[in-house]
């Protein structure tokens, strides 16, 4: 019998769909005929915190880094034991004899399922299947073409490689990073934290930042023709290579050009405009920020849930907008659902419109990666949305729709004016067939707009005639920055951070990493896992965002001393790039992980030092506030903090082992509290233990009521016995 472990539940489904014999469902499992199918929530096991290898490490000591690791632990996250029990049982069985990893068809899918198949520490025989297409015919097709799993090892090597290192990483520089600001000052009880993905998306932030406010314009000046032909009048830009910043040149050249003819060179194109591919997750986040102002982790959890609870929609963390020519052929299904789903005139109108033997763009196997593009599933949805699911599925369902409608064909007419030697150009769009616009008229478009207003038709015009230049204006411009990112402008950018890359080596290595992605051209991090480094930035006090629906980006002064005091390997993408070079050689096998763990030890051993006498970590202090070193360690420095009880002080050496606390007082720590006074035993024998007496207690309830209670004095020997006062006296009962 054969066990097939799933990355996720959908995929198990789809897996048991595809397989021969009769039906039958468990807890946490499907078996059809002989075969069992079970599956994960995406990684159930995780790899084991530093004080989870020695209890020493819960004190943070930067005599202890880097960790000496030599094997990686994995552990159960807490909210996936009882599914990993399930499949480590299923593993473990007489009744299975072989295991068939079906992780996504990526280095993170490999990885994802080896762990548990090694956490389990069987030896049964292991094979591989990928699957990116769940539709029961191509899941048969990929099962026929099952492979052994050590076809794969280059590709498991290659993911446990990256993700141990940025182990590596994120837990020693964090911690070398924090330990050393608290020692210069540093009291926000949050650490500082460091990543490979983090770091570099924060460096992005305030290079942006920092070009906006540096930012200073200059002025300069752009020239306008009117041009008259057959009693038509019409404008043209004034072509330059660089910017005219003398008026003087401007109006030389206006001189020279007005009332002189201009031949023109007329170029006609016949262009389409496709309708927008359906949604990946960053693309719906971006979308998301832009109309409703979510945040991306706000749209990550509505599609999670659209997934998860109502089955609405199709894997929500892809980084696909193609989706497999098969799901062509289940398009009326879908459709079909999504009308009853939403049920109302729009949809109905849109679906009405919709042709499904139109196969658009979308639908083309060769650009699917691991996943395909978020759509909406056959499922009928049974429980009622909530306002913010309904949106995000309405976006979702309206994005498939618009692949069964025409694209919209267009002219686009381009002329050239040239006069002594000056070129003036004006671009004009003409719409000849509205295909998907005659319904679907906000959809942005990123073609390029009318450089000019002309209201004549410049295609009836003809090359080699000539136009006179009756009038040139001169406009007096200024230079603008680049603005301050929004959380949309943001999310775009994560996806081609290689365009700010200025070293050729390191821009050649981010584009090839995503050669085989199509949407992402040179970008860091997943469409996964960007939403939970900008909200890690967030919580973090790293970078701070607008509360209104433009959610405006911009980092804090921590933002900004963390990433003057990194190096450049940190702040920017290079690392990711570096990595990738040395993971294709994992990948082939030419390199062992363990050679490129120990290279990235040693660079995090060299960081450490450099930073282990830096005094420039004093620029973390809060400057603002005077600084009370704590009395007990010597060390630190009292920070205040909020409790369970309310605010109290606490020292910043807390992860080095100090316990101090103090009470606050009018937002200061009380360093010389009131002793109390020992409570005087009574004459009143315990009841329970007969051998202590009873001792009177005042104090104040959480809401705010005294209260007064008597309690043993044998209360170390384990007497408990404890009543109210009455009368002044304890109501023995």
């Amino acid at each position: 019998m054969r066990l097939f472990i799933a990355e996720k539940p959908e995929l198990g489904r789809a897996i048991a769909e595809g397989l021969e014999g009769s039906y039958k469902s468990g807890k946490g499992y499907i078996q059809k005929g002989n075969d069992i199918v079970t599956w994960a929530f995406g990684h159930i096991l995780e790899l084991a915190k530093p004080e989870e290898y020695d209890e020493k490490y819960k004190l943070w000591k930067l005599e202890d880094l880097p960790f000496p690791i030599k094997e990686f632990k994995y552990l159960p996250k807490k909210d996936s034991k009882e599914q990993l029990k399930i499949i480590c049982d299923f593993i473990n069985s007489n009744t299975i004899d072989s295991i068939v990893n079906c992780g996504d068809a990526d280095d993170e899918g490999q990885i994802l399922v080896d762990e548990i198949i090694m956490y389990s520490k069987t030896s049964k025989p292991v094979f591989r299947v990928l699957i990116n297409d769940l539709t029961p015919k191509a899941v048969k097709e990929e099962i026929a073409k099952i492979k052994p799993n050590t076809d794969f090892k280059g590709m498991s090597e290659r993911g446990f490689a990256r993700s141990q290192a940025d182990w590596i990483v994120g837990f020693n520089l964090t911690r070398a990073y924090t330990i050393q600001a608290r020692q210069n000052g540093y009291t926000d009880k949050n650490s500082l934290s460091v990543g490979r993905v983090q770091t570099p998306i924060l460096g992005l932030v305030v290079a942006r930042d920092k070009e906006f406010e540096g930012f200073k314009s200059i002025d300069y000046f752009s020239l306008i023709g009117d041009f008259e032909i057959n009693n038509n009048i019409f404008k043209a830009r004034l072509k330059t290579e660089e910017k005219i910043l003398d008026e003087n040149i401007a109006k030389d050249i206006k001189n020279a050009c007005e009332s002189q003819n201009a031949k023109i060179n007329l170029k006609i194109e016949n262009k389409k405009e496709y309708p927008p591919l359906p949604y990946n997750l960053l693309v719906l986040q971006a979308e998301c920020a832009k109309i409703f102002g979510f945040s991306p982790d706000k749209t990550l959890k509505i599609t999670q849930d659209l997934r998860e609870k109502h089955k609405a929609i199709t894997y929500n963390r892809s980084d696909c907008q193609y989706l497999p020519e098969t799901m062509f052929e289940e398009a009326p299904k879908i459709l079909s659902s999504i009308k009853e789903n939403l049920n109302n005139d729009e949809i109905e109108a849109l679906i009405a419109g919709s042709d499904v033997k139109i196969k658009g763009k979308a639908f083309n196997d060769s650009n699917i990666s691991a996943h395909y593009g978020i759509i909406p599933t056959q499922n009928k949805i049974s429980s009622q949305l909530t306002k913010d699911e309904l949106i995000v599925y309405d976006l979702i369902a309206k994005r498939f729709i618009i692949q069964f409608f025409n694209p919209r064909e267009y002219q686009t007419t381009t002329i050239d004016l040239e006069i002594n030697q000056r070129i003036f150009t004006t671009t004009q769009n003409r719409t000849t067939k509205s295909g998907f616009r005659s319904l679907w008229k906000n959809i942005d478009t990123e073609e390029e707009g009318e450089s000019e207003n002309n209201d004549c038709d410049l295609s009836a015009l003809k090359n080699g005639d000539n136009a006179k230049c009756s009038l040139v204006q001169i406009e007096k411009r200024q230079t603008k920055p680049r603005p301050y990112y929004t959380m949309t402008t943001l999310l775009k950018d994560l996806n081609s951070v290689a365009k700010y890359v200025s070293d050729e080596r390191i821009k050649k290595l981010l584009m090839e990493k995503d050669k085989d992605k199509k949407g992402e051209s040179g970008g860091i991090g997943t469409p996964a896992t960007r939403s939970n480094h900008i909200k890690t930035l967030i919580d973090r006090g790293y970078i701070e965002v607008s509360q209104d629906k433009k959610q405006v980006v911009k980092s804090t002064k921590k933002g900004r001393d963390l990433i003057s005091l990194s190096p450049k390997s940190l702040t920017t993408p290079d690392m990711t790039a570096l990595w990738f070079e040395q993971q294709k050689m994992i990948e082939t096998l030419e390199l062992n992980r363990k050679q490129f763990l120990d290279e990235v030890t040693k660079e995090v051993i060299n960081e450490i030092q450099r930073i282990s006498s830096n005094e420039s970590f004093k620029i973390m202090e809060n400057g603002d506030k005077p600084k009370i070193q704590c009395p007990q360690c010597n060390k630190g420095f009292l920070t205040k903090r909020k409790g369970k009880y309310g605010d109290f002080w606490g020292c910043s050496e807390y992860n080095a082992g100090c316990k101090a606390t103090y009470q606050d007082n009018k937002g200061k720590p009380n360093l010389n509290p009131k002793k109390e006074s020992s409570p005087q035993t009574s004459e009143y024998q315990c009841p329970k233990c007969q051998k202590g007496f009873l001792i009177r207690k005042e104090g104040i309830s959480k809401a705010g009521k005294p209260y007064i209670l008597w309690s043993c004095n044998e209360w170390k020997n384990g007497c408990d016995y404890r009543c109210f006062d009455k009368g002044g006296k304890p109501n023995i009962s």
